[in-house]
């Protein structure tokens, strides 16, 4: 194995280790613009120049292999003076709109600017090359042509990850420029990355744009729920309100986000969303909603059936199979949802849109129950004649509760989301607002935390499913989440 001395560090790394990367290795930070350790090495910023013993001339640590004996300095007066030459010829065209741009407080060039130039301007302003300024491309993104530093992470990113190759450089020298090949479209259904890999603010959300600084934002850890998946993500918020989805880059499942997942947000602040129950399209308190819910469940016990969800966590399913065994005392429940899983493109979007099946699967280990197939027939035959679920599971029997006749009384977060048929809609508080467990294709566990608080009066939905079964005449004694659990077994 090499050894390397960088800056009076020594270490041994493995064969085909860079400079940079060894570097990182022993604490030292090297500035780059170009490089993206999930990205190929294009070496074109120069801004990681560093000081070889024995080498004529300063060389760029990404795309320079560590190799045995190696001495190198990157806190050298010719390296400082590099990085000040680097970064006056980058700043040379930019423009001077930091006060407006969405990258202020996370910027690559401002941060590098304080750290190792501070130098001034030798160049009039009135002769800065004038670029294409706020071009929308996409559906989720603002190029601003002025801002670009020409880095290429987002062409490499296209032609390597998605592979859909939309963007290039065009033309030469200094009318350089990155934009569109002809006849494409900047809609790959990952677009969105292109914003978190910019080091400049060249490339802007659409939807994050102008909405707030990034120094006021907090940070949450939390999973993506938009498919099977369960990529991790960071939710970002202020003063009660979600602003967006960026990724939590690790090597179990992502480094990447998709664009829906980044938009599952939008659920939680939407117009149409629920904080009171809905009674035959109607809207009504809650305890009165749980009341009549309750009054229609206890009409004949042994005719209702609860099905789980798929999108519901593993307590908020583990509760509905209590309230299934302890509370309606029914055989009729199910918590099965076959189905193909598996990445279908290739990067991330999963086969299975809902994001716990297997986490329900995990359920019925635990308190059994009837296939879904099974729970259909009884439904069409009359056996079922009142369903509680989750509201997309409902899908699952539309067709049977339709043949039927059955009474269906659903959960949900959002008016859209309740099916025709709903007799019944309990409001709920979404994964945004409270905590809860979720098992990926993988069989990955997987944590979502709650970043924003519920609108007034909004229960998660095992506490729901409590209250559902007080009225019923059972207690559950579901105090908190956790108690969901106690029969859960996770593999």
């Amino acid at each position: 194995m090499p050894k390397i001395t960088i800056d009076g560090k020594t270490a041994e790394v493995a064969k085909g280790t860079t400079v940079l990367q060894a570097a990182q290795a022993l604490g030292i930070v090297i500035p780059r613009y170009c490089y993206h350790p999930s990205l190929s090495i294009s070496g074109n910023c120069r801004m990681c120049l560093v000081e070889v013993e024995k080498s004529p001339k300063l060389l760029t640590a990404c795309s320079t292999e560590a190799a045995d004996g190696m001495v190198v300095r990157t806190d050298s007066d010719k390296v400082k003076a590099a990085r000040r030459d680097v970064l006056e010829y980058l700043l040379i065209n930019h423009p001077l709109d930091c006060p407006i741009c969405d990258q202020a407080g996370e910027c690559g060039l401002q941060d590098y600017y304080m750290e190792h130039s501070r130098a001034k301007s030798r160049f009039p302003q009135e002769d800065k090359v004038r670029r294409q300024k706020r071009r929308a491309l996409g559906p989720h993104l603002v190029l601003d042509n002025e801002r670009c530093i020409l880095c290429t992470r987002c062409v490499r990113f296209c032609s390597e990850v998605t592979k859909t190759s939309e963007l290039e450089v065009m033309e030469r020298g200094d009318h350089s420029y990155i934009d569109l090949k002809q006849g494409k479209a900047l809609d790959n259904g990952y677009t969105l990355n292109l914003a978190d890999i910019c080091p400049v603010g060249a490339w802007t959300s659409r939807d994050f744009r102008f909405k707030q600084r990034v120094w006021f934002l907090k940070r949450t850890p939390t999973v993506c729920l938009g498919c099977a998946t369960g990529c991790l993500m960071e939710a970002h918020h202020n003063d009660g309100v979600l602003y967006r989805l960026v990724p939590r880059p690790n090597a179990e499942t992502n480094t990447w986000l998709c664009d829906h997942g980044r938009m599952t947000y939008k659920a939680v602040r939407a117009g149409d969303r629920l904080a009171k129950g809905v009674i035959k399209n109607g809207l009504i308190e809650l305890e009165p909603a749980l009341r009549e819910a309750a009054g229609r469940i206890d009409e004949n016990h042994p005719a209702a059936a609860v099905l789980g969800s798929p999108w519901l966590s593993v307590e908020d399913n583990a509760a509905l199979a209590r309230l299934a065994k302890d509370a309606i005392k029914t055989e009729n429940f199910c918590f099965d949802f076959p189905g193909a899983q598996g990445v279908k493109d290739g990067i991330l979007i999963n086969e299975d849109p809902a994001p716990n099946a297997r986490g329900a699967r995990l359920v019925k280990d635990a308190y059994g129950g009837i296939a879904l197939e099974e729970l259909r027939a009884r439904i069409v035959d009359g056996r079922v004649k009142t369903v509680v679920t989750e509201a997309r599971a409902a899908a699952f029997v539309r067709d049977a509760v339709k043949a039927s006749g059955a009474r269906l009384i659903v959960f949900a977060t959002n008016r859209a989301d309740i099916p025709p048929a709903a007799y019944a809609t309990l409001p709920y508080a979404c994964y945004f607002e409270v905590p809860g467990t979720f098992v990926n294709f993988q069989g990955l566990r997987r944590r979502a935390e709650p970043s924003v608080a519920a609108p007034e009066g909004v229960r998660p939905l095992w506490a729901l499913v409590n209250r559902l079964a007080a009225y019923s005449g059972a207690s559950l004694h579901l105090d908190s989440a956790a108690d969901a659990l106690k029969e859960i077994v996770f593999k």
